[in-house]
């Protein structure tokens, strides 16, 4: 880490520069502060680079797809700008050094630390993969060390690079101690190819050489294509599986899926000592220190905690190691789901204000306004019913001020403390939900709106032209940072498709034809999964990579005999909004609490009565159910369970029949009975205040 110098700007984008990283040949790297006051690397294009035109549109491409890889082992992308000047990219900041640099000064790793490098090396190549990269270039200056385990980086820009900077100078491949086979001869790369290189990244930090020498290309390339690897000095355990990983041929080389499960059945260092040598740990702490002291040389003061890496929420792995475990319930591929990928479109046309107008009753840039004379609290509007028709769905607003209400004819929003009526949108729309910034998206019978928090109209999406015979578009959500809305268009004779828009660059990213009804979809807080909810008289609940459109998990319980013939039903689920967990009504009057990371059923609840709703806390701690249960004394009402126990810990006796939703910050819960919308208090479940 070094001073920043005068020719350095004060900002890249919003994030303040506090110190000089490194550099390379794409770019230099700083240590910044973002504007949440955390510590970030940013990493900004070289001027050549950012003059040629097709980088700039492999870059923005790239970066987009990068922001949906998620997992312990890889530094999140937060933030990017590829159409500035000198284009950005801005990742959480890990205050360690590189592989590279701790077995040069510190020598090679032991086995329970070489252990723990490949099964996180892997982790992260899976998530990589997962999201439709490779990453081209895996060695050990791309992977940093932190006490959570590996963290490979650069793999947001390895495509982007490679159609210019590599191919203009002749090098088709990555760094040639670590480059396969494959890309030597210039032949189609695959997943494959990062195998080969993440075996050889380990053999470096076993050995302290890679597996076929070091030099220059032109006398280790005939190595990599000709040779068996250099194996000498990796201990014995691990030999097996590195050899495999460095085959000739890419097909015999095994899959990060497969790498993890067989490293995780073997042993592991404890996390009471920690996985890193001692040398290398001491070295953390000067580069948390080093991080802290520019933090505090920065104008504005130091950060409470500068050398903490950023991120929003808690991330899987921390603290611990991952294992392969057996789930408890079916994986598979859903039958009847096929996958149809879309060209990105450089625009759409927006739908005729004619069509808004008629939906909406306005001139097609604002949902209407509330009427005058529905204005006030219940009191003051003389009794009137606050909600027309059948309730469907309550959310509250990000800022957690107010809440609103779905019913069958309007949609309404209240100051759910006093109980004031703010604002009516009418008709209601099919379905609804809000990003964090408060922007809505809401689906109607002929299109999806999307309106920003003072509910003025932005952006429209529809599928004139590509489907006839629409009867609606339903089942809508909108991903936490508003740049991805998820649709389900129906059509035809009982025809479903589910669409994935990129509201950015205004294109279809994905489509999903699917074979049975949805109830709802839902992103992951972190934006890179969906969740799709069908409605098949039995649980069926699927899980999404967003970046993908791959099936990341499905579960499914068998069709029960009693149930043919019977019509749909809706099982309640809800997705952690700081964990990869999943909580599933089973069905059968138990909920499963199921970590799609993992793949596994972490625990089971009994509850002893199907669920109508289901909510997670907003530290995921606690879950709270809707639905009546059965007691000895008679129906009792809500229910809230410890999420790692998964002991009931309040029974509440108000009866809660529909679904929940938890304040942003814990203060209220909101359920409905029959007419009346009611906030419970999340310690008791006692009702303190009502709205009718």
């Amino acid at each position: 880490m070094k001073p920043l110098t005068s020719t350095d700007p004060s900002h890249i984008g919003p994030h303040r520069l506090l110190a000089r990283l490194g550099a390379g040949g794409m770019g230099e790297v700083h240590l910044a502060r973002t504007p949440e006051g955390r510590l970030a690397a940013v990493k900004v294009v070289k001027a050549d680079l950012a003059g040629n035109r097709d980088f700039r549109a492999r870059f923005a491409r790239e970066v987009r797809t990068a922001q949906m890889v998620v997992g312990p082992f890889t530094p999140r992308v937060v933030d990017a700008d590829p159409y500035a000047d000198l284009p950005w990219m801005a990742t959480e900041y890990v205050p360690g050094p590189t592989l590279k640099e701790a077995v040069r000064e510190n020598g090679p790793f032991p086995e329970g630390s070489l252990r723990v490098l490949a099964l996180g090396l892997a982790s992260a190549v899976q998530a990589i993969h997962a999201a439709g990269l490779m990453h081209r270039d895996l060695k050990p200056s791309n992977v940093l060390l932190s006490p959570r385990g590996p963290q490979v980086i650069d793999f947001g820009i390895a495509r982007a690079v490679e159609g210019t900077v590599l191919t203009r100078t002749g090098q088709s491949f990555g760094t040639p101690m670590y480059t396969s086979p494959e890309q030597v001869r210039g032949r189609e790369s695959s997943p494959a190819s990062d195998i080969f290189s993440l075996a050889g990244v380990v053999v470096f930090a076993a050995t302290g050489k890679p597996p076929f020498g070091a030099g220059r290309a032109i006398s280790v390339l005939p190595r990599v294509v000709g040779r068996s690897p250099n194996l000498d000095g990796v201990p014995e355990a691990l030999r097996p599986v590195l050899a495999r990983c460095l085959a000739k041929d890419p097909d015999e080389r095994p899959s990060a899926e497969s790498i993890v499960r067989e490293l995780s059945a073997g042993p592991l260092p404890s996390a009471e000592h920690g996985w890193l040598p001692v040398q290398v740990r001491e070295s953390l702490n000067t580069h948390q220190e080093e991080a802290r002291q520019a933090d505090e040389a920065a104008p504005g003061g130091p950060l409470q905690d500068a050398a903490a890496p950023l991120s929003s929420r808690p991330r899987a792995g921390h603290g611990g190691l991952i294992g392969a475990g057996a789930a408890t319930v079916t994986l598979a591929l859903v039958a009847g789901v096929s996958l149809i990928a879309f060209a990105p479109e450089s625009s759409r046309e927006e739908a005729s204000d004619l069509r808004a107008r008629e939906r909406t009753g306005t001139n097609g840039n604002e949902a209407p306004d509330a009427p005058a004379d529905q204005e006030g609290t219940a009191e003051e509007r003389d009794g009137e019913t606050a909600f027309d028709g059948f309730v469907g769905d309550v959310v509250f607003t990000p800022d957690g001020s107010g809440v609103y209400v779905r019913a069958t004819d309007a949609m309404t929003l209240w100051e759910w403390k006093s109980g004031r009526f703010l604002h009516r949108v009418d008709p209601a729309p099919v379905s609804f939900d809000l990003a964090d910034d408060g922007t809505m998206a809401a689906s109607f019978a002929d299109a999806v709106g999307i309106f920003d928090s003072g509910h003025e109209r932005v952006g429209l999406f529809d599928v004139e032209g590509e489907l006839e015979d629409v009867v609606d578009y339903r089942a809508v959500s909108i991903s936490p940072d508003g740049s991805l809305v998820a649709v389900v268009v129906t059509h035809g004779d009982h025809q479903r498709t589910l669409y994935l828009w990129d509201r950015e660059d205004d294109s279809i990213t994905h489509t999903l034809e699917l074979s049975a009804p949805v109830a709802s979809t839902e992103f992951s807080a972190d934006g890179a999964h969906l969740k799709v909810d069908f409605e098949e008289g039995y649980p069926r609940v699927v899980l999404y990579d967003v970046g993908t459109a791959e099936v990341v998990a499905a579960l499914v319980e068998e069709a029960p005999e009693s149930t043919s013939g019977q019509g749909t039903e809706w099982h309640a689920t809800a997705l952690s909004p700081t964990e990869p967990l999943m909580a599933v009504d089973r069905g059968g009057g138990d909920i499963a609490l199921y970590d799609y990371e993992a793949s596994e059923v972490v625990k089971e609840i009994e509850g002893h009565r199907s669920f109508s709703g289901l909510a997670f806390s907003s530290d995921s701690e606690t879950l709270y159910s809707a639905g009546m249960f059965a007691t000895a004394t008679g129906p009792s009402g809500g229910r809230a369970w410890d999420v790692a126990t998964g002991e009931e810990t309040t029974s509440g006796d108000t009866l809660l029949i529909d679904r929940l939703a938890v304040h942003p910050h814990d203060e209220a819960i909101a359920a409905f009975d029959r007419d009346t919308l009611l906030l419970l208090d999340p310690e008791t479940l006692d009702v303190i205040n009502e709205i009718s």
